[in-house]
């Protein structure tokens, strides 16, 4: 069974460790080295914690697997901004579980009529489940400029355009 309890401050020490985890993974997936940064995690919690954000921890079995972080802009858009399962709890069907709970969640908030993800070209996992769950429509597309060296190897071309990513 799959649940989302909203965070708590009992939950901070895990829920700081977990996300300094996150941006490790990313930050592994350009410089293929995870940056695990717990001032920055706290900092960046505490962000999550602000009106118009919504904390989650994921609950599965009676054990702590994870969080998902909602965030709500504009007049009739929610974002699933970060969704986090631990590595041992992965491909168990936690993260589809968790985001329809929170899509639910954002239902009931009255005018809301779309959901969107940010998601880094190189997370291809995270991009699989969230196409399979029905996100298969392009909003923003954020581009970036490197200032200093470029490690992004891969390319991928889009309206006639061809990216690194």
């Amino acid at each position: 069974m799959i649940s989302l309890k909203r965070f708590s401050d009992e939950f901070k020490e895990e829920t700081v460790k977990r996300i300094a985890v996150f941006f490790g993974f990313h930050s592994a997936l350009v410089n293929g080295k995870e940056n695990l940064n717990y001032k920055m995690a706290e900092e960046t919690l505490n962000e999550w914690l602000k009106p118009d954000h919504e904390m989650y921890i994921i609950d599965y079995k009676e054990k702590t697997a994870g969080f998902i972080h909602l965030a709500y802009k504009g007049s009739n858009v929610a974002w699933i901004e970060d969704i986090f399962v631990d590595e041992n709890f992965r491909n168990k069907g936690i993260a589809t579980a968790a985001i329809k709970i929170a899509e639910e969640i954002i239902k009931s908030n009255p005018g809301y009529t779309a959901i969107c993800f940010d998601v880094v070209p190189r997370n291809e996992a995270a991009l699989r489940l969230y196409y399979k769950l029905g996100y298969d429509n392009l909003s923003m597309i954020t581009v970036r400029k490197e200032l200093y060296e470029n490690r992004r190897d891969k390319k991928e071309s889009l309206l006639g355009f061809e990216f690194n990513y």
